[in-house]
């Protein structure tokens, strides 16, 4: 479970593992002129490192079991990696590295992996402790809400913390409040912030579990239940262990947890090289706007995101700064009564925004949504909250994933297509998601906003 919910934070211990090898190694074989030139030894590092990270995952063991348990399996990890590599340059002709230095090299890299390890379970469990953490809401009798209470505070790691619970029962008064029954349980998911719901209702009650769900689905949970003998014997869906906790998933991602680390950590690495590449471009952009029109520099504008959680996305301003306010006057609809919003010639527009829509330069903001893993670089549009209180409750499958810059059907059609046809091409690239397929993705945008075809 908590992988999948720290999913940006765990891509982030990935990252820094793999630049803190890059740079023990770059450390140990400075002095030697000839191993600073065979950058082949630096690619090797990098994919042998990243390949076996991802296989083993010590980045989730450190959020997902005890200290112990996840250093030793970041210990497996490095040793693996580093007989890897050993093997590889045995084979590999014109690629050596003295034993000596290759020594250091692993014993550095451990060290330094093991202080980044024990940094990021630190920063977790001091967001826990300040209440940043993962609020849960168990809904089911006392008993059972307790006794989960009990099992996530022995185990502070995971960043759960259970607020309270929700029951049509009236029970004494325990520790642990309760909320509300369960006819309040979207208004309470709303107005304690709840991050999790764990169903621990009895099997005869699952009927009610499937409508509660249906109610749940526009709101920005994750939500589990407690399995039974017989749901762990027969049960298609993963079951999760949180610190050895077993939860079955009801609203799972559309990613793998290596698809998710694989795309997490693209996303890290090409948005921050983008976003030192574009500086300069940003800046001139900048100076554009402020040029022609008052106003901010960056227009900001709240988005759903991955399972209908809202944040902030970041663009270069293209209207006047009253347009958020005049929506109604270009906003049409189609034969259906299907929502259209966003029309050619729109009279909100600057002339620098005319520019920067046509090729897509307003949206370079968004690499800094990227790199905070509110996005990702290909995904589908981040939605906006009143379009999406349109939608039917099979549209809101699109939010199964991160949100992207790009995505499918920007590069089969971008604006040209109405607001109802994108929630299909979305589906499909969930449907058909490989890591192949956003590099595809990327190729068609660059050849797709170089044409400026669709984009208004």
């Amino acid at each position: 479970m908590l992988e999948r919910l720290c999913t940006r934070l765990i891509g982030s211990v990935l990252a820094w593992d793999l630049i803190a090898t890059l740079l023990c190694l770059a450390l140990v074989v400075r002095n030697d002129p000839t191993l600073t030139r065979q950058w082949p030894l630096y690619g090797g590092v990098a994919v042998i490192w990243t390949l076996v990270f991802i296989v083993l995952a010590p980045q989730r063991a450190l959020f997902t079991r005890t200290l112990l348990e996840a250093f030793t399996r970041l210990f497996l990890a490095v040793l693996l990696a580093a007989t890897s590599f050993a093997g590889l340059l045995y084979l590999v002709n014109g690629v050596a590295i003295e034993r000596g230095a290759f020594t250091w090299f692993v014993i550095l890299n451990l060290i330094v992996l093991v202080v980044i390890h024990l940094g990021f379970r630190t920063f977790a469990r001091w967001r826990q402790q300040r209440g940043n953490g993962r609020r849960v809401l168990v809904v089911g009798e006392v008993n059972a809400a307790t006794r989960l209470a009990d099992e996530f505070a022995r185990r502070p790691w995971t960043g759960v913390q259970v607020v309270g619970y929700a029951s049509d029962e009236r029970d004494a008064p325990t520790s642990l409040p309760r909320l509300g029954g369960l006819h309040d349980l979207v208004t309470l998911v709303r107005r304690c912030q709840i991050d999790e719901v764990i169903f621990a209702l009895p099997p005869s009650r699952y009927d009610q579990v499937v409508e509660l769900s249906l109610q749940l689905l526009k709101e920005p949970v994750m939500i589990h239940t407690v399995p039974t003998a017989l749901d762990l014997a027969f049960a298609r869906t993963p079951v999760d262990s949180v610190g050895g906790i077993p939860l079955v998933s009801l609203r799972e991602s559309a990613l793998t947890d290596s698809q998710r680390v694989v795309k997490r950590l693209f996303d890290i690495v090409v948005s921050l090289l983008l976003i030192i590449l574009l500086s300069p471009l940003m800046l001139l952009i900048a100076l554009l706007i402020k040029l022609e029109s008052p106003g901010p520099i960056i227009f900001r504008q709240e988005r759903i995101g991955e399972h209908g959680r809202r944040f902030q996305m970041l663009k270069f301003r293209s209207m006047y700064v009253d347009a958020d306010r005049r929506w109604r006057e270009v906003a049409q609809r189609d034969e259906h009564g299907r929502l259209i919003h966003k029309v050619k010639d729109d009279p909100r527009i600057t002339r620098v925004g005319q520019k920067l829509r046509r090729t897509s330069l307003d949206e370079l903001p968004q690499l800094f949504n990227v790199l905070r893993g509110e996005m990702s670089l290909v995904g589908p549009r981040p939605e906006m909250p009143y379009i999406a209180a349109e939608y039917e409750p099979w549209q809101w499958q699109r939010f199964r994933v991160p949100p992207g810059m790009t995505g499918w059907w920007q590069v089969n059609g971008r604006s040209d297509k109405p607001m109802h046809l994108h929630t299909e091409d979305d589906l499909y690239y969930i449907q058909n998601y490989s890591f192949w397929l956003d590099l595809r993705i990327l190729l068609k945008t660059v050849i797709v906003v170089w044409q400026g075809h669709g984009a208004y």
